[in-house]
């Protein structure tokens, strides 16, 4: 019979963000393997998207206690249940009880802010249980280190990964055309504008542009995303940078649209200071985007200083000039830079942790 795993995550096929994707791209990995994987996620899908052979998907289940009896009850009907994912630390401690309950061996994936910020005691305890944890990035492994007690090689780090369609190619003066972004220079940045998100650093960008614009007369800043902190930012905007037509919020941008939008752009500029990885960071550079990063967080893993692109003090606005002027002036970045983030790389490394995983012993299932 093949591995069977039940996961337990926020989002995964048919929904947006960057976790959503890392979902995908790690059950794709594992599907490539021949493990059969239950996907129970906690919000809904956005489109239809299907997930590929070997993976099933439920319909999200809304609320703490729904989605906890929904857990419930498909983890005993998909038995025998090899290994139970979380793909949230929120959910860690229904994880951890599930694992106890099917005799499950128990992998936990962290990403970032969820790991940085929710120190419960139960939450901590539900981590500690865990068979084996990946971390997005260096940065998200010693913020998790330094809180909860386990042993490093308990914990791996397992990267974002780029796919194919990110890759340099001709910018299109159409697709310039239609957005009316002028000559440039085009700073870009990508992703949720969400409250809970302020840590991004746009308003950084905002502040500088008139400094930024004294010297690069026709520069724009470019942002693509959807979220309900948009109408602030928009104000914010207004405020700080001196000229209406300095900003420009696109709303959200699909997948497939994301790399002509990278071509057009002369430069990445996200100084976030909790970025659990950045995904944007690497796709941006695989399109050949030189990237500027903010301290702080696993950013400093998506952004190979020098090769790709520099990271930032993100309270430092002279510093920020600086460095966009000097990014600007460097060219286009190598693909070859970022190929460690490739999915071969990825899916590599993913057999790996599932090999070491399943050679662990399984839990003595707790009786009811």
């Amino acid at each position: 019979m093949a591995v069977r795993i039940l996961a337990l995550v926020g989002d995964a096929y048919g929904a947006r963000g960057g976790i959503a994707r890392y979902n995908r791209d790690l059950f794709d990995a594992l599907a490539a393997t021949g493990v059969e994987i239950l996907v129970l996620p906690r919000l809904a899908a956005t489109d239809g998207a299907a997930p590929p052979a070997g993976v099933r998907q439920q319909p999200a289940k809304l609320g703490r206690l729904g989605f906890s009896l929904a857990a419930l009850w498909a983890a005993w009907r998909f038995r025998p249940v090899d290994i139970v994912f979380c793909g949230h630390a929120y959910m860690a401690p229904l994880a951890a009880l599930l694992a106890r309950l099917l005799g499950a061996r128990y992998w936990l994936q962290a990403h970032g802010a969820e790991v940085w910020r929710d120190r419960r005691t139960v939450v901590r305890r539900a981590i500690e249980a865990a068979d084996q944890v990946t971390a997005v990035s260096r940065g998200t492994r010693k913020h998790l280190l330094d809180w909860v007690d386990l042993s490093p090689e308990r914990v791996r780090v397992l990267p974002n990964t780029v796919d194919e369609r990110f890759a340099p190619g001709p910018a299109s003066p159409a697709l310039r055309e239609r957005l009316k972004l002028g000559p440039g220079p085009i700073l870009l940045a990508v992703g949720r504008l969400s409250a809970g998100e302020r840590y991004k650093g746009h308003e950084l960008v905002f502040a500088a542009l008139p400094g930024l614009r004294a010297r690069f007369p026709g520069l724009v800043y470019a942002i693509a995303g959807e979220g309900d902190d948009r109408a602030r930012l928009e104000a914010r905007a207004s405020e700080q940078a001196g000229d209406a037509s300095a900003v420009r919020f696109m709303g959200y941008v699909p997948d497939d649209d994301l790399p002509d939008l990278y071509r057009l752009a002369d430069l990445f500029v996200m100084p976030s200071s909790e970025e659990g990885f950045g995904i944007v960071y690497l796709e941006a550079a695989a399109c050949g985007l030189r990237v500027i990063g903010g301290a702080g967080g696993g950013s400093a893993d998506a952004i190979p200083i020098g090769s790709v692109g520099m990271i930032i003090d993100p309270t430092d606005q002279a510093g920020l000039i600086e460095a966009v002027a000097r990014m600007l002036g460097q060219g286009r970045v190598d693909p070859a830079a970022i190929e460690p983030y490739r999915r071969s790389h990825f899916a590599e490394t993913v057999r790996l942790l599932l090999a070491r995983l399943l050679a662990q012993p399984r839990r003595m299932r707790e009786r009811a």
